[in-house]
Parts: C-alpha cells; structure tokens; sequence
C-alpha cells in the first residue's frame, strides 16, 4: 500500500487538502484523515497530486516519432512520461494505407513492450483531410477515401481510437459513419468545410474537432459577407468536442479564453500535437527533417515549416500548456481535467483514469506551483 500525505489533491472540480491511499495500483480511499500504518508513505511536501496528463495527439517525443519502429515509439512516449504524461496515443501523419498499416502494427507492438507509460492506442490523422488546409501534412499523402481504405485502416487493430478526417471532402462522411461503428472517434480535422457541413458531420458519426482553430476553416469574408466554418461549429454545436494546443503560439491567450468559455473544461481539452522533438531541448534555429519528409524548425518556442509558411506542430509538452492555462486565467482544477480526464473521456478511459477517486489507477503525479513535475506514478510504480 502507498499513502499520499501533505498534498494539495486535484480533484474533478476543486482542489483539497486531504490524503490518498492505493494498493496494486488501484487508488483506495480519498479522505482528510486515513490511517494505514503499514503503508508506504509518500509525504508531497505541500505539493500538488493529481491525476497523470493524457495526451490524446501526439506526432513523436524525444527525437522519436510515432511512425518509427516499437522501441521509437517507446521513446517517444518516455519522453513525454517525464513531463507527467501518464498516458499517450501515439499519433500518425498522413501517408499511404501500407504505411499507416505498418504504424499501426508498430504501436500495436510498442503497447506490448511498454511498462512504463500507459499507451493506449493509435490516433490516426488522416490521411483523408482537405489539400485546402493541408498545413504541415504532406500534400502528397493526402488521400480520397473509400470503403476498402477506410477500413483497411480502421480494420488494422481493435486499439485504434481516433481518426481525423475532412468530412466536406468526397465521401469524407463515410469516414465518419464507418468509425462510428466501430466505436472509434471521428474527428473533423484540417477540414475547410462550411459550419452547416460540419453541423451535419455530427449526423454522420463526427464528434470531436481536431486542434480547433489551427488548420481548419473559421470566420472570413465572401464578398460582402461573413461564412463560419468548422472552428465555430467546434464551439457553438453541443455534440463536438474540441482539441486545442495550449503552447500560446498557435492559438493566442484570448482564443484559449474563448474556447474555455464556450465549451468548459468537460469538452475542451489540451494536446500537444508535439512533433518527434517535442519533450526535448531544443535550439533556436534548429532544423529538423520530419518523418513524413517536411522540414521544420524551432524558432520562439514552436516548429515552423522549413520555409515558415505556417506552424509545423508544437514543441511543448502538456505539462507547460497546463501551467499556460494558469496564465491565461483559467483555473488549476479545470487546467488539469482538461489535461487528464476530458481527453481520456473521449476516448473512453473515463471510468478507470483521470481522477483521484476509489477504483481509479494510481496514476498520478507531483508537481509544484511552477508545475515543475517531481514524481511520477503509472499504475501505482514509480517513474
């Protein structure tokens, strides 16, 4: 047994002082008092304990992509373990169906092999988008769907919990009845349809938004008139959740306002959409070559295109977007369920992760004011 004392705990909705026990990795008794003395003692020191970050959209970590082999993807995810991310779904680009397949086979792989961070499946992104908002996906990757590619890809392994897709583009609805089906997540994702596109999407099995307000169509000017697009169904529609990144370089602190006021901390959530040298140290001016062919450099805390036409994904990890949350006046306790329950709920993990509660897995990690990360707890085993 290991009880947790002297911490401030983050719970769904606030934040108490009280103490944890857990056994086997599954989290006991919540309560001001509990005694236990054969138990391990973990004194956190006036610190935070809350549950582990999930990050839901991840490219890589580390130096390692989720395209790579199972011990790449394994270092990716150790990566992002040390920043508090408890649990991952390892993220493709978009490519052709013979390599998402041979991804998907190799994350699949690194779930096996893995013991120290909770990977819990593929996201696919794409590669059935919109070449009008390509962004840092390869043009040549962006594919048409049908039947046949859907499901050679939705098919590939019961572990797949989410894919992106533009549904405005030919037959891009059928990819969204076809996860549904298969009670995978269908995503509206680097999508330009119109908003009562996008409203319809959600009667064809659509239901999150994949980073809102980055690569996809929003407010603009046809003529003498305004259109709305998907990053306003995104807020205004009940049925979608929404991804953001919260590295405060693609979306500013008013828009993270604005998306936290609209749909709450129970449907917006934080990704890191981190690239394979995201969770590492990088320098100003660095460029890299990502696995998917398209160079990218850092500059001001963020990855750009090798000719800086547009964000090339984020260098943060979810523990610096959490405390941007702070800074952008949302509160502790929502920060972090949008960092740990929300996206996990999404994907159907809500009833054994993302909360400080009886039955729950020790998941959980330590940090301070700073949300400088001290420990870390994956199914009740030290990191």
């Amino acid at each position: 047994m290991r009880l947790y004392i002297n911490a401030r705990v983050i719970g769904e909705n606030n934040i108490s002082d009280v103490c944890v026990l857990a056994r086997d990795g599954k989290i006991l008794q919540v309560a001001s008092r509990i005694d236990a003395p054969d138990a391990e003692t973990v004194d956190c020191g006036g610190n935070y304990l809350s549950p582990g970050f999930a990050d839901i959209h991840v490219h890589g970590g580390g130096g390692y992509s989720a395209m790579g082999s199972p011990e790449d993807v394994v270092k990716m995810c150790r990566a992002h373990l040390k920043h508090g991310v408890t649990s991952i779904v390892p993220t493709t680009l978009a490519a052709p169906i013979p390599v998402l397949q041979n991804a998907v086979d190799a994350i699949g792989k690194a779930m096996e092999i893995c013991g120290d961070v909770n990977i819990l499946g593929v996201h696919l992104e794409g590669p059935f988008l919109s070449p009008k908002k390509s962004g840092a996906q390869s043009p040549e990757n962006i594919l048409i769907p049908n039947e046949e590619s859907v499901a050679a890809l939705l098919d590939r392994a019961p572990f797949i919990r989410m894919i992106g897709a533009a549904p405005e583009i030919e037959n891009g609805m059928l990819v969204g009845e076809m996860a549904a089906k298969r009670n995978i997540v269908a995503s509206v994702a680097h999508s330009d349809a119109g908003f009562e596109t996008a409203e319809e999407a959600l009667n064809h099995g659509y239901s999150d938004i994949t980073h809102i307000f980055s690569a996809c169509s929003a407010m603009h000017k046809e003529g003498i008139f305004r259109k709305v697009g998907v990053a306003e169904a995104g807020l205004a529609l009940d049925g979608y959740t929404a991804q953001f990144i919260g590295d405060l370089k693609h979306l500013p602190a008013g828009a993270v306002k604005l998306i936290h006021k609209c749909k709450g901390a129970d449907k917006a959530y934080l990704i890191s959409d981190g690239l394979e040298f995201s969770a590492c140290d990088l320098k100003e001016g660095e460029t890299v070559l990502q696995h998917n062919g398209m160079t990218a450099v850092y500059e001001d805390g963020v990855m750009l295109l090798g000719d800086r036409s547009c964000l090339a994904g984020s260098a943060s990890s979810l523990d610096i977007m959490v405390k941007n949350m702070i800074a952008c006046g949302i509160p502790l306790a929502d920060a972090v369920k949008m960092a740990s329950l929300t996206p996990l709920s999404v994907i159907g993990f809500s009833g054994s992760k993302g909360r400080i509660a009886p039955g729950y897995d020790e998941d959980l990690i330590i940090f301070d004011d700073e949300i400088n990360v001290k420990r870390v707890f994956v199914g009740g085993k030290e990191q």
